[in-house]
């Protein structure tokens, strides 16, 4: 009897299993009374017959967890549960180091994170470990996982792990995302979805974990002001890759497409006549946009033929007219336009001498003078050359309308100017006059000055 009042709760025994049912077994610890460990108190597992785990004749470390005794039996309760866990403890203790992935059991959401079950070791996971994608911890309780051990630290006696699921994901994805992009190279052309837009482009889905970046200059060769205009989130666009710089890819959509420059070679060629609109007007000239961002340069000597017509008042910024091409240079992509190639040049024609008379018609009168129009094209006779005498208003000697014979005294075809008078050509007509006058009427008595100032009376 003094071996049974020296075991007590909580003594830890070997036995023989004497007997197996399904919800009960059983064993012998060599002690005057009975041994029985019920299926609950077998295994942490869950077993549906006891047979799962023992069988009779096996000897079986247990743990004392009651004692009754009577006037005719004594019996013991038995259980395996705190020694599993202690087994597990110290079989799968090694491998719960820091910096280490075992996969766990989630057991349990609890305030501020989920219990797993590592063999029978409990393992504590932070809410803000769980999960990248935050999914609701609850929706985990009672899956299996793989976690990191970040932290082992001893509170209250005994050892607390710390365990990491969202590391794991992460480590895991960027290990699919390394893969995956070395799948791509430069040059290739990929599909993708527009995901994000900032300021300074648009992030696209190219693959399950890829996203490469489109600038805002590889939008299109047109400019792009913002991203917006040009583009949404949610489009499915085609796009090639420029650059791969570590897990970073750069794309280019207006690589896919035809340069504006090379458009518009493909239709047009020198001599033709195409309407432009002015861009901008600077000294020496315009710049004029043919096609969409495709840009000529006007010189101000091409915009007219007449060089007195004033460039800076004729036209505006936004201003359209027509002009001609004439010149391509394919190398430097810049090409030259004319406006005046377009129009007739009334100078071109003339063939007029200095002293020659011809006959001019008065425009218009001016102060100084007046502008008669000559062949079709216009000169300007000055008041001094009005007549021999002074003449103090221009109207006095000639009137809009007036059809004159005029003596030209200069001409500067390329400046569109000529000058005539109406005193030189009046003079010599009335000196032929009495030249002929003279022939008929001369005598050997009177001198040439005298018959002249006669006949001019």
């Amino acid at each position: 009897m003094e071996e049974i009042k020296d075991l007590k709760v909580g003594d830890i025994v070997a036995g023989k299993v004497i007997k197996v049912t399904k919800d009960e077994a059983l064993i012998d610890i060599g002690y005057a009374y009975e041994g029985v460990i019920y299926k609950d108190h077998l295994t942490t597992r869950k077993i549906a017959d006891c047979s799962e785990i023992i069988k009779v004749d096996d000897v079986i470390t247990v743990k004392v967890t009651k004692i009754s005794e009577g006037d005719q039996t004594n019996s013991l309760l038995l259980s395996r549960l705190d020694l599993e866990k202690k087994e597990a403890m110290d079989r799968y203790r090694s491998e719960l180091e820091v910096g280490k992935d075992v996969i766990a059991r989630i057991k349990k959401s609890v305030n501020g994170g989920l219990l797993l079950d590592f063999h029978g070791v409990e393992l504590f996971m932070p809410e803000s470990l769980i999960d990248i994608k935050n999914t609701p911890k609850d929706s985990l309780v009672g899956t299996e996982t793989t976690v990191r051990i970040i932290e082992i630290r001893m509170e209250r006696g005994k050892e607390k792990f710390i365990a990491n699921r969202k590391q794991v994901q992460f480590d895991k994805q960027r290990e699919l995302e390394k893969a995956e992009m070395a799948t791509f190279n430069v040059g290739d052309i990929v599909k993708g979805k527009v995901e994000r837009i900032v300021e300074f482009g648009a992030f696209v889905h190219i693959g399950e974990l890829t996203e490469g970046l489109l600038h805002i200059s590889e939008i299109s060769y047109y400019h792009v002001k913002k991203v917006e205009d040009a583009l949404k989130v949610g489009d499915e666009i085609t796009t090639k890759i420029i650059k791969i710089t570590g897990r970073k890819i750069s794309l280019s959509k207006k690589a896919l497409e035809e340069k504006p420059w090379d458009l518009f070679i493909k239709s047009h060629k020198v001599g033709d006549k195409v309407e432009a609109t002015v861009i901008k007007k600077m000294q020496f000239g315009m710049i004029m946009e043919v096609e969409k961002e495709v840009r000529g340069l006007l010189n101000r000597f091409d915009y007219s033929w007449n060089p007195s017509e004033n460039l800076a008042g004729t036209v505006e910024v936004g201003s359209k007219f027509d002009v001609q091409i004439t010149s391509i240079d394919t190398d430097k992509q810049q090409f030259t336009l004319s406006k005046k190639h377009l129009e007739y040049n009334p100078w071109s024609d003339i063939k007029i001498r200095v002293g020659e008379q011809v006959s001019a018609t008065v425009k218009t009168i001016q102060e100084k003078g007046a502008v008669v129009q000559v062949m079709g094209v216009e000169a300007f006779l000055p008041i001094s050359e009005l007549a021999e005498e002074r003449v103090e208003k221009v109207v006095d000697k000639v009137k809009v309308g007036d059809i004159i014979a005029v003596e030209v005294i200069q001409v500067f075809p390329k400046e569109w100017k000529m000058t005539v008078s109406l005193k030189r050509a009046t003079l010599k007509s009335e000196r032929k006059e009495f030249e002929s006058h003279l022939n008929e009427n001369v005598s050997s008595d009177q001198s040439l000055a005298d018959l002249f100032a006669k006949f001019k009376k």
